[in-house]
């Protein structure tokens, strides 16, 4: 089996081109695998986490699966670039459920030169188990691709504080990490966000 790459990653909200991005996912009867290699000159990573919810202040790749149009029903997997995993449940608007896991999900990452890459997967039952259709040649599914590419702020201004609907709540040791953002599907929204139905796209098995 080869995954078909997907590359149209852009900044919606920035004119300016960004930074190389490459997904890819595949299903073997078993489980969705799913793989991002993405290119970063300066990759924000922490050393430890107090919680998954630290995922939130690090780059990080992203994945979102609807059960609907209308993201009454989504799950999410935030990935940084050590494998570390923020995952969650949602209902529009981003009433998340942070205690909710994927059972079986299995992440890796790996620091590369000039980037990081990161792989996934998920058992096939579990997304049953969700309410998702059996996954099978022709069968397609809501979903989301996205990235969070943070970058230091050595600009030497002062320390403030942010509290965003990004990071949700959470405060960073030292300079709050520049954030920008990457997506596959332009929502045309005024503001960063992924968490509204204009987000998502349509993630097909072919053979």
């Amino acid at each position: 089996m080869q995954a078909v790459v997907n590359r149209r990653f852009a900044f919606p909200w920035k004119r300016a081109k960004a930074p190389k991005t490459e997904f890819r996912a595949l299903c073997d009867g078993m489980h969705l695998f799913f793989t991002f290699r993405v290119q970063d000159a300066d990759t924000v990573v922490l050393d430890h986490l107090r919680d998954e919810l630290d995922v939130v202040l690090e780059d990080r790749v992203e994945v979102f699966l609807g059960r609907d149009d209308q993201m009454q029903d989504y799950y999410c997997f935030e990935v940084d670039a050590r494998g570390r995993v923020y995952d969650y449940r949602g209902s529009y608007y981003r009433r998340l459920e942070a205690k909710w896991q994927c059972m079986g999900l299995e992440t890796r990452g790996v620091l590369l030169p000039g980037g990081y890459e990161v792989e996934g997967r998920i058992p096939l039952e579990s997304l049953v188990a969700l309410g998702f259709p059996a996954l099978r040649p022709g069968v397609k599914i809501r979903g989301g691709l996205y990235r969070a590419e943070f970058s230091h702020d050595r600009s030497g201004r002062p320390i403030e504080p942010q509290t965003s609907v990004h990071n949700l709540g959470r405060k960073a040791e030292g300079p709050p990490p520049v954030e920008e953002w990457i997506s596959w599907v332009d929502p045309k929204t005024r503001d960063p966000d992924f968490h509204v139905p204009a987000s998502l796209g349509w993630l097909k098995v072919v053979r």
